[in-house]
């Protein structure tokens, strides 16, 4: 949608209203029902899923509507503008209020819910981050990093999350051995999940792309760095197998902003033992075997084993592939002739070797002493009819 500085002042504005207080008191409760009626057939001709309709509040209303701004169409202005009305505040303060709610939901309703706001919420902050360091610089500093703070958090439940509703296998397993159906893992959990996590990772990227101050502050998060690196060992495992690699390419490059200018985080990661990939053999060092190592390992080791794993897989596919090119029927070419450049034009050249100068002679011969023959008899009926 086409959206200009005032009417973003205004959304944001409207932000700031606590509930609906002031209406109320203006309005009797039968003429706010009637109002709330009209915004709900209004809100149902939107199909915005996201809408609580339960929830009519001029605050509420104005989030939804700021969140469904595709900002990157609005351009450099809209990013700007944004944090200078205040309206990155009210994002960041949405993103701390659902990532609370994730260490307290236990309904499935009420999970997804908050997931889905954080990732909405966080989407809309990752792109107003890109190449934007003064919103980057704005947002790290914003109540001591709230944001930062927030986004390790959830990086964290998801993490656990990830676990439980394992959408990688046709049924998963909770505490207490439950089986739950793949069909309802898949659509209220563990997409969530998984969506949510992508967006986590990509604000981090933003806040620590080429930033001291952000990689810094990011490392410093309790555990976060550890979590990063079961982003790209561990997590994909319980991922679809289309979406692995995203997430794996997602941990690799958020791990790189945080030791690439961060002594502090190199020595972090340096120092720190993990678990080996789950998909990832050691090799022992004698002809082509390799075991799986259990226990912990040097986090460093891991992920070099990990490349060089990877770089083994795309070696034999290479090979495989190079071997289907050569097994490949070649395309009988046509010997017929040739395209030859002839008084400015490409014209089609015959190469058919003429038949032997013998040979042809020959058959001129037996033809015309065949046609003689013929001659004569006829010659020679006409004469016997007469």
């Amino acid at each position: 949608m086409d959206l200009d500085r005032a009417s973003l002042d205004l959304m944001i504005r409207l932000l700031e209203l606590e509930q609906d207080a002031s209406s109320a008191k203006l309005l009797n409760e039968k003429d706010m029902n009637k109002i709330k009626e009209k915004i709900r057939r209004l809100c149902e001709t939107v199909h915005n899923k996201h809408l609580d309709l339960e929830n009519i509040t001029t605050g509420h209303l104005a989030m939804e509507t700021l969140l469904s701004l595709t900002s990157k169409r609005a351009g450099d202005w809209f990013k700007e503008e944004l944090r200078l009305l205040g309206g990155l505040d009210h994002i960041v303060d949405k993103v701390k209020e659902c990532v609370d709610h994730l260490s307290r939901d236990e309904d499935e309703e009420k999970l997804v819910a908050s997931l889905w706001g954080a990732e909405r919420c966080l989407r809309v902050l990752e792109s107003v981050t890109v190449h934007n360091p003064e919103n980057q610089s704005y947002l790290i500093a914003y109540k001591d990093s709230q944001l930062i703070i927030s986004s390790a958090k959830a990086l964290q439940h998801c993490e656990e999350l990830i676990q439980q509703y394992n959408r990688a296998e046709n049924s998963i397993c909770i505490a207490d051995s439950k089986p739950l159906p793949y069909q309802n893992v898949t659509n209220h959990v563990g997409k969530a999940v998984e969506d949510c996590m992508r967006a986590i990772i990509g604000v981090l990227l933003n806040l620590t792309n080429d930033n001291e101050w952000g990689s810094t502050k990011t490392g410093e998060q309790d555990g976060l760095i550890g979590t990063a690196m079961n982003c790209v060992l561990q997590v994909p495992k319980y991922l679809p197998q289309e979406q692995r690699f995203d997430i794996r390419v997602l941990g690799l490059g958020l791990l790189i902003n945080l030791v690439e200018y961060s002594a502090r985080n190199r020595h972090c990661l340096v120092n720190m033992e993990t678990s080996c990939s789950f998909d990832t053999s050691f090799s022992s060092g004698e002809g082509d075997q390799s075991v799986k190592l259990a226990g912990q390992v040097h986090a460093v080791q891991a992920l070099v084993q990990l490349f060089l794993e990877r770089e083994r897989a795309a070696q034999l596919a290479e090979s495989k592939t190079d071997e289907l090119i050569k097994d490949a029927p070649t395309a009988q070419h046509d010997k017929s002739g040739e395209w030859q450049e002839t008084s400015g034009e490409i014209q089609w050249v015959s190469t058919e070797k003429p038949e032997c100068t013998e040979e042809k002679q020959k058959k001129e011969e037996e033809d015309e002493e065949l046609d003689l023959n013929k001659g004569m008899f006829i010659l020679s009926s006409s004469k016997f009819t007469e």
